[in-house]
């Protein structure tokens, strides 16, 4: 197909603008850009060059040398090679017109591939100038808005100048009555000002009146307070003499019961010698048990004072699960009963003993669990590990000290493992109390320094075994802190605690 034929197939169209363009070495013609007959134009190029290739292989391969098996074929063979060899001139002239016609495709579709080319760039170059008109368009109404938005901010400016203008003129009006009224305000504030001066005068005058009448209010109250105070003395001392009588009586009154009892039985026999020793010495040994506790009434603090300092062990009874029915405590020397009343309203089981008469009188008409006896003996009475704590405040300074080790020892047997001993003493580290406050009672025997007691009760068995310092003078009776430590040191030796724990656990 010849690039005539081509031509004719796009619908007779005339497809070049210009008659001619030069393109190489060859004059083609300048076709339109149109995609359909470039693609048909290279497909018709493409089948052209595939033709040309196809009879150049032909030529060059020259005449098959057929076989035939007669002999006219082979007569016919032979005339037609004669006829190639008479012709071979030819050959040359057809290869050339051939490889032109080859060369001229491959031209022609390198035009066809660089037509291809430029309408593609084309074609970017319109969706460009489309993007570039679209954006224009977009700017050119976003310039529209903003015009918009200033002529409308303009008419906003214009409508608060006026606006401004209009509070210009308010402005000053108020300012005028301002003015007027400040100086009404001044005129009122001078008046105002006398006035107050009257009455600062009354007031004065009223203030020292009234301070002297308080002054002679607080003397009186002061007077009344002492009165009060003194009187509130001598109803504790009739109450505490009450009750001493009424223990007194009590136990005067079940003694002369146990002797009328006891004459009644041996009547009508007199009663001998030893059974009337044996009474007197039983009453010799509880003669100073309500003295005893009249002591403790005023030396040893109020029954809440003491309360708050045992508290401090309660937690340690917590941590341990001791004061269950399988866990319970046993307090010796319980004396007035503070610490098993504090265990009792926190829930936990305990009961005590002790030796003063007078003591468990007490307890028992709180309601307490207690028993009247010698600690010691008491506790050796007890099984092996039905206890969960054994504890003894202020107790172990009144006995000798073999008496402590025995106490220690059949606390050991008698707490369940993981029980607890308790015992808490006067602390001789403070001079005060090694020096004085311990001898304020008679019944005393010797002070116990804290690393003598913890070393015995570890060496008796005990595990865990600490001291732990308790109740130390308040700040306010304490030396100030001089930055040399002078006053730390006279602080610990004067001020420290009055009193230690000993606390050891059963492994």
């Amino acid at each position: 197909m010849s690039l005539n034929s081509l031509r004719s197939s796009s619908n007779g169209a005339d497809l070049a603008d210009n008659p001619h363009q030069q393109i190489g070495s060859r004059t083609l013609p300048e076709f339109r850009f149109e995609p359909r007959v470039l693609v048909e134009l290279a497909e018709n190029l493409n089948s052209i060059g595939n033709q040309l290739e196809v009879l150049r292989s032909e030529i060059e391969a020259g005449e098959p040398q057929l076989q035939s098996a007669t002999l006219r074929g082979r007569i016919g063979l032979w005339v037609k090679q004669q006829l190639y060899r008479f012709l071979w001139w030819h050959s040359y002239q057809i290869r050339t017109a051939v490889d032109l016609v080859s060369r001229w495709t491959r031209e022609e579709r390198k035009a066809v591939d660089m037509l291809t080319q430029i309408h593609q760039a084309v074609l970017e170059s319109k969706n460009r100038l489309c993007h570039l008109e679209s954006g224009q368009l977009k700017i050119e109404h976003s310039v529209r808005q903003n015009a918009e938005e200033v002529g409308k901010l303009v008419q906003r400016l214009e409508a608060e100048t006026i606006y401004n203008e209009q509070l210009t003129g308010r402005l000053a009006e108020l300012e005028r009555s301002a003015s007027h009224l400040a100086h009404r305000i001044e005129g009122e504030a001078l008046q105002a000002q006398s006035r107050l001066s009257e009455l600062a005068g009354k007031r004065d005058a009223e203030a020292l009146q009234t301070r002297g009448h308080l002054s002679d209010l607080a003397r009186q109250i002061e007077a009344a307070s002492i009165q009060t105070r003194e009187l509130a003395a001598r109803v504790s001392d009739v109450g505490l003499f009450t009750n001493q009588t009424r223990a007194s009586l009590s136990i005067q009154d079940r003694r002369l019961t146990l002797f009328i009892e006891e004459a009644r039985k041996r009547l009508p026999q007199p009663f001998e010698q030893a059974d009337l020793r044996t009474m007197v010495d039983e009453h010799t040994k509880h003669r100073f048990d309500s003295l005893y506790a009249a002591f403790e009434d005023v030396f040893r603090g109020t029954r809440e004072d003491v309360k708050a300092r045992q508290a401090v062990y309660l937690p340690l009874l917590d941590e341990h699960a001791i004061g269950s029915s399988t866990m319970p405590l046993l307090d010796l020397g319980c004396g007035r009963g503070e610490w098993l009343e504090l265990l009792g309203e926190h829930g936990l089981e305990a009961s005590g003993v002790d030796l003063n008469e007078d003591m468990v009188e007490r307890c028992k008409a709180l309601g307490l669990p207690v028993v009247q006896g010698d600690s010691l003996p008491y506790l050796s009475s007890l099984p092996d590990a039905s206890l969960g704590a054994v504890t003894a405040f202020h107790m172990v300074e009144h006995m000798p000290f073999d008496v402590v080790l025995t106490l220690v020892d059949e606390s050991l047997r008698v707490l369940k493992p993981g029980g607890l001993l308790i015992l808490e003493t006067p602390n001789p580290a403070n001079l005060q109390v090694g020096a004085f406050s311990f001898h304020l009672d008679p019944t005393h025997l010797k002070p116990l320094p804290s690393a003598m007691l913890r070393f015995f009760v570890e060496g008796r068995g005990f595990c865990d075994v600490h001291v732990k310092e308790l109740h130390p003078y308040p700040e306010v009776v304490r030396f100030a802190d001089d930055g040399r430590g002078v006053a730390s040191r006279l602080n610990d030796y004067f001020y420290g605690p009055q009193d230690y724990a000993v606390i050891g656990r059963k492994a």
